[in-house]
């Protein structure tokens, strides 16, 4: 029986991320897919091993009937900023309509409310740049209402089950310190792109200050950090 898996990410970096490294821990026969909106940072597809492919797809819009009851696995992560109206519902009906009978969505999230910053002794006493650097990227430069404080990622239990799935499971968890530097690393080139491509075409200089902060915190990355809570929620359509 060949297992069909897809993923969905804003990022088509973690995207190819996910999908490679599923690729090493299933048979050959598997046939593993990836959907972006944008897929100009993914690699090519002779890069890619044999029976990992990515197609352009949005999530939001009506599904082609070829994908219909296709897969065995949808995942989908870090759609914070993708989810309007704090109601990720839409995203999960297109889901589900993917699945095969018994098939699960596992979605990974962030988890803002477990915003902790975080101190080696040495940076005790450094002023905290990055919970301003947050407020800044959440809001759009106060643009717009913070996408951080949206509390749906929480609740996809709650929409998962009134979509009908079933055997539902949460975890939620800190990253480990070790992975603190690299994470901010992330969440730094992350923040760098939404200055170019969205606070420089805003107004004023929020560009500018975004990527001042930017500095400042990168300036400090080994004293000061961040974590949040890893989210990841599971569900299963049921088999009739």
């Amino acid at each position: 029986m060949q297992a069909k898996c897809m993923s969905f990410t804003p990022y088509p970096f973690l995207c190819r991320i996910w999908l490679v490294d599923l690729a090493r821990y299933l048979p050959a026969s598997a046939r593993i897919d990836g959907f972006d909106i944008d897929l100009t940072q993914c690699p090519p597809k002779e890069w890619l091993p044999p029976n990992v492919s990515v197609h352009n797809l949005d999530c939001l819009a009506p599904l082609p009937d070829r994908l219909v009851g296709r897969y065995d696995i949808v995942h989908i992560q870090l759609f914070h900023l993708a989810v309007h109206s704090n109601d990720p519902a839409p995203i999960i009906k297109n889901l589900v309509k993917l699945l095969k009978p018994g098939g699960w969505i596992s979605w990974g999230e962030i988890d803002y409310s477990r915003w902790k910053i975080v101190r080696t002794k040495e940076g005790k006493n450094i002023t905290d740049n990055l919970t301003p650097l947050l407020e800044m990227i959440g809001t759009l430069g106060g643009t717009k209402p913070n996408w951080t404080t949206d509390d749906w990622p929480v609740r996809l239990p709650e929409f998962f089950e009134q979509n009908g799935l079933v055997n539902i499971t949460t975890d939620n968890r800190p990253f480990p310190l070790e992975l603190l530097p690299f994470q901010l690393d992330t969440a730094l080139m992350a923040s760098e792109e939404v200055s170019y491509k969205a606070l420089d075409h805003i107004a004023g200089d929020l560009g500018s200050c975004c990527r001042e902060l930017i500095t400042r915190v990168f300036r400090d990355r080994q004293k000061l950090a961040y974590n949040v809570g890893r989210l990841t929620v599971i569900g299963q359509r049921p088999d009739n």
